[in-house]
């Protein structure tokens, strides 16, 4: 029995944030260099959306550096952004000293905690005194104090945070968008909860004849999920686990300009200069994204 066409959500990268508009609030996911939606980073750096507020993970690295660079962001919220084992991420920070955007200093608890807060629904979490002896209040005044009214004790609120759309990357989907993320992971799952439109890019799509993947092994069901964007190695040059690896070389040459404030030639090179991700991986070539397969045999 064939799936109902009406029912699959698989479309492109490009048609999958066809909708974000300037403005718009991300929650992004991703880990240091590993399961970073990159085909959908590209997608939206390629349509020339403004103004973002990005939410990414207490571990972002490449995608917001060049978000930053492209003059898509406004508001960064920020624990940490770099670029792993290649130091420190230049276009993040040079717009923190320029103060070319907003930042909303924080650290892992504001951001996990927060969008727990934003998935339940909740106004914010009350958590035990975090941050006693820190400037981390000091400089984010969001982060607040109040007392239990169960005990008298001092807790440290983090008030809640939501997304209009959060964007992630997934190793399979089926075409109802039920979701399997391996490797290391976070917590996309609530994020994605606490977003208001959700779209994940995958590396495979299930044949429609095939079954819907366990629900036990799940990480994200097609209730939440809105758009699938089938993307082959949609998160090249980071690694998707179990798929491919990380494309150093390309990487290296991402730091090397960012570094050198060249980062506009990179973007002219692999994101311009394609017209969207199926050209991106002709430009790549088979034989050097075959190669990144070897790092998981």
């Amino acid at each position: 029995m064939s799936v109902d066409a009406s029912t699959s959500k698989v479309t492109t990268p490009e048609e999958a944030v066809a909708d974000i508009g300037d403005g718009a609030t991300i929650a992004l996911g991703g880990v240091h260099s590993h399961n970073s939606p990159m085909a959908l980073v590209n997608a939206l750096i390629r349509r020339g959306v403004r103004d973002l507020e990005l939410i990414p993970t207490p571990s972002a690295g490449a995608p917001v550096d060049m978000l930053i660079a492209a003059g898509c962001v406004r508001k960064l919220h920020v624990s940490y952004v770099g670029l792993e084992f290649l130091g420190l991420a230049p276009n993040f920070r040079r717009a923190a000293q320029e103060k070319s955007i907003e930042i909303i200093e924080a650290d892992e608890a504001w951001v996990v905690y927060g969008f727990r807060a934003g998935a339940s629904k909740l106004p914010f979490v009350a958590l035990p005194p975090l941050y006693e002896g820190t400037d981390l209040p000091k400089v984010n005044p969001m982060i607040r104090t109040t007392t239990d009214p169960y005990t008298g004790r001092t807790v440290t609120t983090i008030p809640a945070l939501r997304a209009d759309f959060g964007l992630f990357h997934a190793q399979v989907s089926d075409r109802k968008g039920n979701v399997q993320i391996f490797g290391q992971r976070r917590f996309e799952d609530v994020m994605a909860k606490a977003s208001d439109h959700v779209i994940v890019s995958t590396d495979e799509v299930l044949d429609e004849y095939a079954p819907s993947p366990d629900p036990r092994i799940v990480s994200m069901p097609g209730a939440i999920v809105e758009k699938v964007a089938h993307a082959p190695y949609g998160a090249h040059p980071l690694s998707s686990p179990g798929h491919y690896g990380y494309d150093r070389e390309q990487l290296v040459e991402y730091r090397d300009r960012a570094v050198a404030g060249e980062t506009a030639g990179y973007l002219d090179t692999y994101v311009h200069g394609v017209r969207d991700h199926a050209e991106y991986l002709e430009q790549r070539g088979v034989g050097r994204l075959l190669g990144l397969r070897q790092t998981f045999r």
